[in-house]
């Protein structure tokens, strides 16, 4: 075979190959089976494909440093549920904690810089739910926020630490 015909059987054998690897391209994602993505649930937050990776990774970090309560994709709904609130809640989030995690429910904890007394926020998420709660202790006053009102069960040491705060604030259960 001649050099020349050697590389023109090159060139079309690699296509063969090239074109045959070819990546099918999914047009539709069938809705029937049980591993199909629910509608409803990327409705409720479009930029948060698989919530439990993504809110899971913010363990161990602080809500300021994320700027979760003004950037995340969970701000516009923790605004909606807190209503006129949201705003003395990010204004006051000064002191904190960063994100635990119990089982599927998220914690983090903020107050008013220098008074912790007085204004103090407890933020929960239960992330296999998708739902937020909001504690706000102001004035010795307790003020709950449940998203849908949907009410996360708050147990073991985040039970102990909320009840804590509510004896601290004299708030009767």
């Amino acid at each position: 075979m001649n050099y020349r015909a050697k590389n023109i059987s090159l060139v079309i054998l690699g296509s063969l190959i090239f074109f045959s690897c070819k990546k099918e391209i999914i047009k539709s994602v069938p809705t029937t089976d049980s591993t199909s993505i629910k509608t409803e649930a990327l409705k409720t937050d479009s930029t948060v494909l698989n919530p439990i990776d993504s809110l899971y990774n913010l363990v161990d970090k602080s809500v300021i440093g994320t700027q979760f309560l003004s950037k995340s994709s969970l701000a516009p709904r923790l605004k909606k549920l807190l209503g006129t609130d949201y705003d003395q809640m990010v204004k006051d989030w000064n002191t904190e904690t960063p994100f635990e995690k119990q089982e599927n429910v998220l914690h983090a904890w903020g107050c008013k810089q220098h008074d912790c007394n007085s204004y103090s926020y407890d933020l929960y998420i239960d992330v296999k739910s998708n739902k937020i709660n909001v504690y706000k202790f102001a004035e010795s006053k307790l003020t709950v926020f449940k998203e849908d009102n949907f009410d996360i069960e708050i147990k073991d040491n985040f039970l102990k630490d909320l009840n804590i705060k509510k004896q601290n604030a004299e708030i009767k259960e």
